[in-house]
């Protein structure tokens, strides 16, 4: 009889089967393209990334965030709101009321900033999944743009996404 002794043994995931909580693999995307929207109709921002699940148990964190900028009405609303979407599906849509999502913004003057959102998805499949961004606007007032440039952008602004999935 044979006998074989260890001090440790990793396994290829980085984790003990029975662990929980780890993280598997991270996928980040920059996204530099603009994208507006006049309405409370949501419209892709571009942003999207892709990951393969290792397993159907894990999860994923979804974190994105987006440079915005949003013109004012004389109303002086510049609200706005961004879901997510796996697929074709959206997962996490924010506060909306008869006027459209409102999770980001002022009640008064134009806005210039940085929307962030997380979101931790149980996808439940090892298939690729995409995930993506859309945005709308509160009470359509205004314009909301992604990644906004014009002739004084002296850099090209930014959104990304991080996938990361976690074992659970």
């Amino acid at each position: 009889m044979s006998t074989i002794k260890v001090d440790r043994i990793e396994p290829q995931d980085g984790l003990q089967s029975n662990a929980m909580g780890g993280i598997v693999q991270v996928v980040r995307v920059v996204h530099t393209g603009q994208a507006s929207s006049t309405s409370t109709t949501y419209v892709s921002t571009g942003l999207q990334a892709s990951i393969k699940p290792r397993s159907a148990s894990n999860k994923i964190m979804v974190s994105f965030e987006h440079s915005i900028y949003h013109t004012a009405t004389s109303a002086g609303y510049s609200l706005h709101g961004i879901r997510i979407k796996r697929g074709t599906q959206a997962i996490y849509t924010p506060i909306t009321n008869n006027n459209g999502p409102y999770d980001f913004g002022l009640y008064n003057g134009p806005h210039h900033g940085r929307s962030r959102v997380e979101y931790l998805d149980s996808p439940a499949t090892t298939g690729t999944i995409t995930y993506s961004t859309e945005i709308a606007l509160h009470n359509n007032q205004g314009t909301v743009y992604v990644n906004f440039t014009d002739s004084n952008t002296v850099s090209a602004p930014q959104s990304w996404m991080t996938l990361v999935e976690i074992t659970a």
